[in-house]
């Protein structure tokens, strides 16, 4: 196991690895800030956690503890506790922050470490301690900050997994620039998705123009989806289909008349065999 030495005691170090895990090792009289194998003496470390967060300010920028220290992406849950999730490249989650009381309360009511945890792992027990405590879960709203084209399969599998076990969340994806730039302006990202989201489906602005919250925003989306599929479905109902279905059902009355002619023919036979008869 690797990891990133923070600080040297005796002959003692104390290392990060990639997980977020302190470990006491040897140092090997290798240099503060490197990265190599950890020869452990004990297993998690946690005494000296207040003097390694110090030490890790000192060296995040540089070296490959930067990647994981850092946020390589975010996660906003809006169910109405509004929840921000920041995840490294490991797709672990490294800070939690509520953007509302509502979410201070829900992360209050959490007993468990969301940091550490998967991202869908994350969300779930969000969703589950929200269902809990009576909190509808009917218009939930996940936007994720969209990464490199190399490496978008990875949150594309993470929501994949999120949205294959709750059906009912709307999903949305920002640029990671954009949300920061909407974060530092004190705008809520979800909020500024979904409004472009309900112009590009040509819901009238007077129906959203003035709704800033983000579950009544879901709900008016989750309608106009509603209304559209209606749509597309009577479309189809007035389709070719139809005009085939009805050209079948006026089938069998043309083969009638042709059977009436057929019996109107054998009878002026009929005539004529009685004129020959005369």
């Amino acid at each position: 196991m690797k990891g990133v030495l923070l600080e040297k005691k005796g002959h003692q170090g104390i290392f990060v690895t990639q997980d977020g895990a302190f470990v006491k090792g040897k140092h090997k009289d290798k240099a503060i800030g490197e990265e190599f194998e950890i020869e452990k003496l004990a297993t998690s470390y946690r005494t000296y956690v207040a003097v390694a967060v110090v030490a890790l300010m000192l060296i995040i920028g540089f070296g490959p503890l930067g990647v994981y220290a850092d946020p390589y992406g975010y996660i906003e849950l809006d169910i109405n506790p509004s929840v921000e999730l920041a995840y490294n490249r490991s797709m672990k989650i490294i800070k939690v922050t509520p953007l509302n009381d509502d979410g201070k309360a829900l992360l209050d009511e959490i007993d468990v470490r969301l940091k550490g945890n998967t991202l869908d792992k994350a969300v779930d027990i969000l969703l589950e301690r929200a269902r809990i405590l009576n909190y509808d879960l009917n218009n939930v709203v996940i936007v994720y900050t969209k990464l490199d084209i190399a490496e978008e399969s990875k949150i594309e599998d993470v929501i994949g997994q999120i949205n294959s076990t709750n059906d009912t969340i709307t999903i949305l994806d920002i640029d990671k620039e954009a949300y920061k730039e909407l974060k530092k302006d004190n705008v809520p990202p979800a909020v500024t998705v979904l409004k472009s989201k309900l112009d590009e489906m040509q819901v009238d602005k007077e129906e959203y123009i003035n709704v800033d919250k983000v579950s009544e925003l879901a709900h008016i989306m989750n309608q106009a989806k509603k209304a559209i599929q209606a749509e597309k479905r009577q479309d189809k109902g007035n389709g070719p289909d139809t005009e085939s279905r009805q050209d079948n059902q006026d089938g069998p009355p043309s083969n009638t008349n042709k059977g009436n002619s057929n019996n109107n023919s054998g009878g002026n036979n009929s005539s004529g065999n009685n004129g020959g008869n005369n």
